[in-house]
């Protein structure tokens, strides 16, 4: 196959480094909330889709459609955002995660066709909806948004009546405790979904189960 020329490679580089950009802004944001698609997860799926949307307008000078390659990238990452989406008891986690690699996709592959308006736009919503509507929905939703508790335990020291006592001298009580445990681990987590709570009360909870007997960790958020 010859060198393709369709595209200048300075313009094609500034194209890419737009998309990397926009990727970093919102990774930077689930990066510092601990989440598990952070920074460097929303960073390579922006870059890709951007990579993917420059190759499709590449083929589509040898009759070739450039709707299908964005029809798989959309499937694909599809796919990717499944694997952010975890069953916690009753709930279920990283649905904001996963919605985010789906439009950070979108983000890079605006990037591919150079149309930075969209970047620019698409990337300031989405850092406003993770940040200042995050901060919204814990005010005025707080009943419908749990927190959830990660503990990870000495398997023999367990005592889930400990954990529910130390969540009711804090004036929470556990909506639902899941307990996981791989084969051959001296360790287990305990996943306890609770009320949600504000960062203040998270801390002092957390210090407060830390002092468990048996919890080597603790996870609040």
């Amino acid at each position: 196959m010859g060198e393709f020329s369709f595209m200048p490679w300075e313009i094609m580089l500034a194209r890419l480094l737009l998309a990397a950009g926009a990727g970093a802004v919102v990774g930077v944001e689930r990066e510092r909330r601990d989440h598990p698609a952070g920074f460097r997860t929303m960073l390579l799926v922006s870059v890709g889709a951007c990579l993917f949307t420059l190759v499709s307008l590449a083929l589509a000078g040898e009759d070739h459609d450039p709707g299908r390659v964005a029809a798989g990238i959309i499937t694909g990452i599809g796919f990717l955002g499944a694997g952010a989406i975890l069953r916690h008891g009753g709930s279920v986690r990283g649905l904001t995660s996963a919605a985010s690699i789906w439009a950070v996709s979108g983000v890079g592959m605006a990037a591919g066709v150079g149309w930075w308006q969209a970047v620019v736009a698409g990337t300031g919503l989405m850092f406003v909806v993770l940040t200042l509507l995050k901060w919204i929905e814990r005010h005025v939703f707080r009943s419908a948004h749990p927190a959830f508790v990660d503990l990870q335990v000495t398997a023999e020291r367990l005592s889930l009546s400990a954990l529910r006592a130390a969540l009711a001298d804090a004036g929470h009580e556990a909506a639902s405790v899941e307990i996981n445990r791989e084969q051959g681990s001296p360790t287990c987590v305990v996943c306890a979904a609770i009320e949600h709570l504000p960062r203040p009360d998270a801390e002092k909870l957390a210090d407060t189960l830390a002092k468990i007997d048996g919890v080597v960790s603790v996870r609040v958020g």
